[in-house]
C-alpha cells in the first residue's frame, strides 16, 4: 500500500472496518435473497436501516417485473442403461408438462448435424448464446455440462424488464445444467447411440414487485457518484453479493462521516432482479431517473462479488476508456497492480450506457486462470475474448457453496479500500 497518500486519504484507508465488512456480510448471507422474495426483503430492510443510522436519506421504490425462480429438475435416463443424474435448471428456462419430456440424447460437440427435437449436450455453462442457438437449431432440451459444481444461470436475452418489441426473445426451451463427472458419463452413453432420456423441469416465471433502494448524501455541489450493486443472490450469496453489500455500506459509513469535505454527493443504489430478472431492477432506474442521472450523476461505480479467497488478480476489473486511469490509481496505491484497459463487457447492471455515465468497476478482483466452464463464462462477461490472467470469481459462484469461508478478510478490506478511496475522489476532487 502507499505511503505517499495525502493525508485525508490516509485516514479514510486506516479507517476501513473489517469487522465491520464481515459483520454485514454474515447478515446478509442469513438469507436466500432471491429477486422479490421475502428474505431478500429482510436484507432491504437491514441496508435501509443501516444507511439510515449513517445519516443517509433512504427511498424505496417498489418495481414490476417479470421475474424467474428456477425450481427442481430430474434427468432419467430411459435405455439402453437406465439410471438418474442431479441436475438443476435455470432462470427464464421453459418448464416441462407434469410428466416432463422425453427424446433422444445426441452430443453437439460430436458432429451431430441435425439437432431438431433432441437432448443435446453442450459444453460450459447456460448462458443466452448457447440457448438462442439452441433454439433455432429446433433443440428439445439442452443439457449443459459444467465443471465440478453445477452453477445457477439465468439464460434470457431480454435486459430488463421484456417490452412488447422484445418480448418475443423470451426463451422456448428446456434448459438443465449437470456437472463435470455426470457430463462425461452421460457423453459415454451417448457415443453408443440410441441413448433416450426423460427430463422435468419446473421454472417459477411470474410477474414480481421488487425493491430498488437508494441512500444518498448531499454536497456542495449538486451532483452526485451513484455507487451500485445488486441484493438478490443465488442460494445465500456471501461473495455474490453480501461482501459487495457490505462495501457499500462501508464506503456509506466513511464518507457520511466526512460529509462536510465532499464537493459532489454520494447515491448508493441496491438493486433487485440482478440473477432472476437481467438487470430488471437497474434498467428501471435508468428509465425512470434517466433526466436527473443524465443532468446531475457524474459517474457509475458497480461493486459485485470482492473478497474472495484466492483473488489475488486486481489487473481485470472493468472500466471504460475515460475511467481506467482514475480507477487505476487506486488499484496500483492499494494492491500494486496495474488495471488493464479492455471494452466494458455487457454485464454488471451496466443500465446506464445510453445516458452516458461513465462506468468503472464490476468485477474487481478474480482467482488465476486454471481453465474450465466459469473461467470461459467470466471471460466473457469481462470482455477478455478468452484471454485473461483471472478465473473469475471462483469454483462456488452461483452455487450452494457461496458461504462465508469463502471469504478473505484481508482481501475484503483490500478491495474495499479500493472502492472506498475511489469514491472519496469522485466525490472531492475539483477536476475529474
Amino acid at each position: 500500500m502507499s505511503t505517499n497518500l495525502p493525508a485525508p486519504e490516509q485516514a479514510l484507508v486506516g479507517a476501513v472496518s473489517g469487522d465491520e465488512l464481515l459483520r454485514h456480510t454474515a447478515t446478509l448471507a442469513q438469507w436466500v435473497r432471491l429477486s422479490g422474495s421475502e428474505e431478500e426483503a429482510r436484507a432491504f430492510d437491514y441496508v435501509a436501516e443501516t444507511c439510515r443510522d449513517y445519516g443517509m436519506r433512504v427511498e424505496r421504490y417498489a418495481v414490476d417485473a417479470l421475474v424467474s425462480w428456477p425450481g427442481p429438475a430430474t434427468l432419467e435416463v430411459l435405455g439402453p442403461e437406465s439410471r438418474t443424474f442431479p441436475c438443476i435448471t435455470h432462470a427464464f428456462a421453459l418448464s416441462t408438462p407434469a410428466g416432463g419430456i422425453e427424446g433422444e440424447v445426441v452430443d453437439s460437440e460430436g458432429g451431430a448435424s441435425d439437432l431438431r427435437g433432441k437432448i443435446v449436450l453442450s459444453d460450459g455453462l447456460a448462458n443466452p448464446g448457447k440457448g438462442m442457438a439452441a433454439e433455432d437449431a429446433g433443440v428439445l432440451a439442452q443439457i449443459n455440462i459444467n465443471d465440478d459444481y453445477v452453477h445457477e444461470m439465468i439464460i434470457t436475452p431480454i435486459w430488463g424488464t421484456p417490452t412488447p418489441h422484445t418480448a418475443s426473445l423470451l426463451p422456448k426451451l428446456v434448459s438443465i445444467s449437470v456437472n463435470a463427472a455426470d457430463g462425461a458419463e452421460l457423453r459415454r452413453l451417448a457415443a453408443g447411440g440410441d441413448l433416450r432420456a426423460r427430463i422435468t423441469a419446473e421454472v417459477d416465471t411470474r410477474w414480481r414487485k421488487i425493491p430498488v433502494l437508494t441512500a444518498e448524501l448531499g454536497a456542495r455541489e449538486d451532483r452526485y457518484v451513484m455507487f451500485s450493486g445488486h441484493i438478490d443472490s443465488w442460494h445465500l450469496g456471501a461473495m455474490d453479493n453480501g461482501t459487495a453489500n457490505a462495501t457499500m455500506l462501508e464506503v456509506g459509513r466513511l464518507l457520511a462521516e466526512r460529509r462536510g469535505e465532499l464537493r459532489r454527493g454520494l447515491h448508493l443504489a441496491f438493486w433487485s432482479g440482478h440473477s432472476h430478472a437481467r438487470y430488471a431492477g437497474s434498467a428501471w432506474y435508468a428509465d425512470q431517473f434517466w433526466a436527473d442521472l443524465h443532468q446531475h450523476c457524474v459517474g457509475h461505480v458497480n461493486v459485485d462479488s470482492v473478497g474472495g479467497i484466492g483473488a489475488t488478480i486486481l489487473s481485470e476489473g472493468n472500466a471504460m476508456a475515460e475511467t481506467v486511469g482514475f480507477g487505476g490509481r487506486a488499484i496500483r496505491e492499494i494492491a500494486g497492480q496495474e488495471l488493464e484497459y479492455k471494452r466494458f463487457g455487457r454485464a454488471g447492471d451496466q443500465s446506464f450506457n445510453g445516458i452516458g455515465l461513465p462506468a468503472l468497476f464490476m468485477s474487481l478482483s478474480g482467482q488465476p486462470a486454471k481453465g474450465g466452464a466459469v473461467e470461459e463464462q467470466m471471460a466473457r462477461l469481462l470482455g477478455t475474448g478468452g484471454r485473461s490472467r483471472s478465473g473469475g470469481l471462483g469454483w462456488w459462484w452461483h452455487t450452494t457453496e457461496d458461504t462465508m469461508d469463502k471469504i478473505d478478510r484481508d482481501f475484503l478490506v483490500r478491495d474495499a479500500t479500493i472502492y472506498a478511496l475511489t469514491l472519496w475522489r469522485l466525490c472531492t476532487e475539483t477536476i475529474l
